[in-house]
């Protein structure tokens, strides 16, 4: 049996992106189960050493896209056009994707994260249903998109809703990150064939971290995610405004840690005595096994929060906003559940010893 992989990342075991840490999981896992290629829709150009996988998969493929090939879909369907899945759309990628379906006669393509949907329709109607079409679902772009503090938020919200809908029902099975999402979809549309809910593997580097008395230093405070991600950016600039630096005045002997990928100018300049701004590292479990307290202050966003999952996982006591938490399902007493506005009594409690009003979700990842 044959099968495609499309992403629109690169996947790689290390990435700074979660989601395509995931990607190159699901991909390595799939190809030991079956005879697999793989199709990379790129915005940058991806070297070939780059491709760690290249040696789990029969053929890769790269295909690069740029952001002025949105403009035939805006042009099109102006009233229909939605950003966040034609970013990796054209006529041309599109071609090439349905012949090499013809040629390699593959029985199922697996379109991941959104931005590969579009490619469904075209897929569908030249198949039919002699092609089976999986769609890995990593955000539910309808609730992103509403979650938005900006002009995408209410120019395209009845846009997204009604392609997002469409192309759902395309797939013969949709896979989300969590129960919440699942629900979701299927709350939001009614009529999808098959959802289910597929494990979250944790990153390597998580086996290896060893917290002890020795290894964490009281006050440490990590935040963990990439930096290029402007919720992740939001997020820590308000955390560092509203929580850290009203607790540094109050006293507490805090250091916060930021630790990701591509921090911006603005983010770099907070680097000093108090804050340690990394950038990308290799293997951020020293962070982890030093860390006191997590913190996932998310503001905006979508989808179950691997950082929070991660942290969680290594058994570092998390303060997460709710959104932070959203489809986090977990049954410890790590985690604490609050709004932005009480970080700085819970973190403050946490650090003195106390205990902090802890909300129990589930947790669905796996070892």
């Amino acid at each position: 049996m044959k099968q495609l992989f499309v992403t629109p990342f690169l996947p790689q075991k290390n990435a700074p992106q979660a989601g395509h840490r995931l990607a190159y999981d699901y991909l390595t896992r799939l190809a030991a189960e079956t005879e697999l290629d793989v199709l990379i829709l790129s915005r940058t150009p991806v070297a070939e050493k780059d491709i760690e996988f290249r040696a789990n998969v029969r053929n890769v493929y790269v295909k690069q896209v740029s952001r002025f090939d949105m403009l035939p879909s805006l042009l099109a369907n102006p009233l229909g056009f939605t950003p966040r899945f034609y970013s990796r759309y054209t006529k041309s990628v599109a071609a090439f994707l349905g012949e090499l379906v013809e040629r390699n006669r593959y029985s199922t393509v697996r379109l991941e994260f959104s931005q590969c949907f579009p490619y469904a329709p075209g897929l569908r109607e030249r198949f039919g249903d002699r092609l089976r079409i999986v769609m890995g679902v990593h955000d539910v772009q309808m609730q992103v998109v509403l979650r938005i503090k900006s002009i995408e938020g209410w120019l395209f919200a009845r846009q997204t809703f009604a392609l997002e809908q469409r192309l759902l029902k395309l797939a013969d099975k949709v896979l989300v990150l969590s129960h919440k999402d699942a629900q979701l979809i299927n709350g939001l549309y009614p009529g999808i064939r098959d959802v289910q809910v597929v494990p979250i593997p944790l990153p390597a580097f998580l086996k290896d971290v060893r917290r002890s008395e020795q290894t964490v230093k009281k006050g440490n405070i990590l935040f963990w995610g990439a930096m290029q991600r402007r919720e992740n950016e939001e997020a820590l600039l308000h955390f560092v405004d509203s929580t850290f630096l009203p607790l540094r005045r109050r006293g507490l002997e805090l250091k916060l840690f930021v630790v990701g990928s591509d921090p911006s100018e603005r983010v770099k300049r907070l680097h000093g005595d108090d804050i340690c701004v990394t950038g990308f590292v290799d293997n951020p479990g020293k962070y982890f096994e030093s860390a006191d307290i997590g913190v996932v202050p998310l503001l905006s966003g979508a989808g179950v929060k691997l950082k929070t999952l991660e942290m969680l996982a290594a058994k570092l006591p998390v303060v997460s906003t709710p959104l932070g938490a959203e489809g986090v399902e977990y049954d410890g007493n790590l985690l604490n559940v609050c709004e932005i506005d009480a970080f700085a009594d819970v973190i403050e409690r946490l650090y003195r010893g106390g205990a902090a009003s802890v909300s129990a979700p589930s947790m669905a990842y796996q070892a």
